[in-house]
């Protein structure tokens, strides 16, 4: 690792639980561009730009160093309305970073397998967050989406997305209120762990559902905000 990585672990280290989503990929070494000083960091991920900063001239300044982007994330609600009014973007999706930091793996019951493209109609006709269907084909192809079954009928899914966030959960309507959903998160938080990373997901604001799970399940939730941006 290098200095300049660590000078950015050390900086987000200041709130870890807001900052996951940025941690992750830097202590990982996934992370493209890098930019950092006294009062933030940026970094790029495929094509989205991360940025944490104590001030909107610092973000700007760390941004345009990152290099190209198409997507962007925000932590902290006040900086993000700067950049967005800074930067003509707008605000697709405002969440809160979840975080599991214990180590020992949680107990998981019930029929859990990997899903293939076999099941693509299913998961895109199930997942109501939003509608992507080359998306969701690349990652069934990146072997990150997973099954809960109910007498061999899918009940349920969650997958991992692009920027290493798990999410996509979606148990269907028949199929609520048996704990599966509770189930897969649990499922998904013991397949991070065993691949050495910190587990975490984004709760989009005013999902009171997925706070809860979030909670039941041990993690850590975030006071305050991770926004994405888009041109």
């Amino acid at each position: 690792m290098t200095s300049e990585q660590r000078k950015a672990l050390d900086w987000l280290s200041r709130e870890p639980a807001l900052h996951i989503s940025m941690t992750e990929p830097l202590r990982l070494g996934k992370a493209q561009g890098l930019a950092v000083c006294s009062r933030g960091v940026a970094l790029t991920l495929e094509d989205v730009a991360m940025v944490a900063a104590e001030d909107l001239k610092t973000a700007l300044h760390l941004v345009e160093q990152v290099g190209d982007w198409n997507q962007m994330t925000v932590a902290g609600s006040r900086l993000t309305g700067q950049v967005c009014q800074a930067l003509g973007l707008k605000v697709t999706c405002p969440c809160h970073q979840a975080v599991y930091w214990g180590r020992e793996p949680l107990a998981v019951e019930g029929d859990i397998r990997p899903l293939d493209m076999g099941y693509f109609p299913q998961i895109l006709e199930g997942y109501h967050l939003f509608h992507d269907p080359e998306y969701i084909e690349e990652r069934i192809g990146a072997g990150v989406f997973f099954g809960a079954f109910v007498d061999g009928q899918l009940a349920g899914f969650v997958g991992e997305h692009s920027e290493g966030s798990m999410g996509m959960l979606e148990i269907f309507p028949a199929y609520r209120r048996r704990g599966l959903g509770y189930a897969l998160e649990c499922f998904q938080i013991n397949r991070y762990l065993s691949q050495g990373r910190v587990p975490f997901d984004q709760v989009v604001v005013g999902n009171e559902k997925s706070m809860s799970l979030q909670k039941k399940v041990g993690m850590e939730l975030s006071r305050d905000t991770v926004s994405w941006l888009a041109k």
